[in-house]
């Protein structure tokens, strides 16, 4: 007996709580009014440690491996067509990815966007409204790559036997110890301020604040916006 009540009682509840879904056109949205937005904080970080540095204990290539060896924290891209002459695929490397971005404030609310379409008839959408203020400046820490360099897999044999040159064990270093020396064939004797870093010519790192009191609305769009 209690089963069958129970299953009744089920029933009466689930009766209670049926709702059917309503397709909503523009119209209908704009008569909904909604409580107030929301303010959002975010901390954005790619292999960095608390105080900003790159973090060897991600970026390394294992655990054997020396301080210098942060390959994990790499991209690679390799182009069509791009060998050289003895059939070996070369990379474009980007070595030493990381940074973090702290957006201490963003708006998020709901707007109307109002504009004519492409007959002239003034059209209202509702939209949503990201908002940033100049007094919360977006915080970048340390954000780019520490060099970059053109890399060649060891093989044109694109098998378990190949490095890829993504993957190539090559930092600025004067002993064999410390990966290879910086151009491989020892050419040249490192200079100090390269020694222990990774090859490459060139790094792009940004440090700084980024101050700006800007909306970005978001809406769906039709074929009658300009844009669309």
């Amino acid at each position: 007996m209690r089963k069958i009540a129970l299953v009744i009682g089920f029933g009466l509840v689930s009766a209670l709580c049926h709702a059917e879904l309503k397709v909503m056109d523009n119209a209908d949205l704009q008569q909904v009014e909604g409580q107030a937005g929301a303010d959002i904080s975010l901390s954005l970080s790619l292999n960095h440690t608390e105080d900003y540095q790159l973090d060897s204990s991600v970026c390394g290539a294992s655990s054997g491996a020396s301080a210098n060896d942060v390959r994990n924290c790499r991209v690679g891209i390799a182009l069509n067509n791009r060998f050289n002459d003895d059939g070996q695929k070369q990379w474009l490397v980007f070595k030493g990815i990381q940074g973090t971005i702290k957006i201490p404030r963003m708006g998020l609310d709901g707007t109307d966007v109002v504009y004519n379409d492409d007959s002239g008839v003034q059209t209202v959408k509702p939209a949503l409204l990201l908002s940033f203020s100049e007094n919360d400046p977006i915080q970048i820490r340390n954000f780019g790559f520490d060099t970059l360099a053109i890399e060649t897999d060891s093989s044109p044999v694109d098998d378990e036997n190949n490095v890829p040159g993504y993957w190539a064990l090559k930092s600025g270093g004067t002993t064999s110890t410390n990966y290879n020396n910086a151009f491989s064939d020892g050419r040249y004797t490192v200079p100090g301020y390269d020694n222990g870093r990774e090859v490459g010519f060139t790094g792009i790192m940004m440090h700084g604040n980024l101050s700006m009191n800007n909306q970005l609305k978001i809406f769906s769009c039709n074929a009658g916006h300009q844009r669309c």
